[in-house]
């Protein structure tokens, strides 16, 4: 299957000679090596040839947008506090913890030259990225969410960043696409067994393109199903790890993809 990008990079103004197709998109940053959502997992990530980073948004009481895939600080910190119910200075106060905010992260990406692919977590986020995002003229970013009404809200509102919909196991990507808005189906199916690959058929992969949407895949570790899926015509995959991505696809194709 030969699939072009060409349109979507001048569609949306992303760099089209940064790395190769699929993207390396660190998960979390690389958060195999780092603590999760971090300036330090951002930065190692780049460091081990992502182009593009993963991130989650929740928003503090004072409506600052910060980068934390939980409310709750429990899980990384082992902090009993939630985010939505402290200021950005408190949480910045806060001993042991780390939130960088979302503007932050885009500076560090702006350095770097790396890309932002933002999971909207807590309702309200993905307006005041975008906003961000378009007063400094970050191109390189996507924005989408499991939540199918924060998505189509920014295409609503005229968003002109590629917008993406998440999806779960056993979920019809094309009807979440189409209730969205998606530009991008990021297909959420590492858990989908030994070899989640299978799912992504051709059939799926005409059917969005023939939608004008790309695919991005899950966040991958396992070797072996990397290399399979790093085969297929997708716009990137999430993991981990991007060093197992990096060295593999050394040289390879640059946006055309053949069988």
């Amino acid at each position: 299957m030969i699939h072009d990008f060409s349109s979507f990079f001048e569609r949306f103004g992303w760099p089209s000679s940064k790395g190769r197709l699929p993207f390396c998109i660190g998960h979390r940053g690389a958060s195999g090596h780092a603590r999760e959502n971090t300036l330090e997992a951002f930065r190692l990530a780049s460091e081990l040839g992502a182009e593009m980073w993963e991130l989650d948004t929740q928003l503090t009481k004072d409506g600052v947008v910060v980068v934390s895939h939980d409310d709750h600080l429990g899980h990384v910190f082992g902090v009993d506090r939630n985010i939505s119910q402290i200021t950005a200075a408190e949480l910045a106060a806060l001993e042991g913890v780390d939130v960088p905010t979302f503007e932050a992260v885009a500076a560090l990406a702006r350095d770097l030259g790396t890309g932002l692919y933002v999971e909207l977590k807590a309702p309200g986020t993905g307006t005041l990225c975008w906003q961000h995002l378009r007063q400094i003229n970050q191109r390189f970013a996507c924005l989408g969410s499991f939540d199918t009404a924060q998505v189509r809200e920014l295409r609503d509102a005229g968003c002109a960043w590629p917008l993406s919909v998440l999806v779960r196991v056993g979920h019809d990507p094309h009807a979440l696409g189409d209730e969205a808005g998606a530009d991008i189906l990021h297909l959420c199916w590492e858990r989908a067994g030994a070899q989640p690959q299978d799912l992504i058929t051709t059939e799926l992969m005409r059917r969005a393109f023939d939608d004008g949407r790309e695919i991005v895949l899950w966040h991958e570790e396992r070797s072996a199903v990397l290399k399979d899926i790093m085969q297929l015509p997708v716009l990137g995959i999430c993991t981990d790890l991007p060093e197992l991505m990096r060295p593999v696809t050394e040289g390879a194709h640059s946006g055309l993809f053949k069988p």
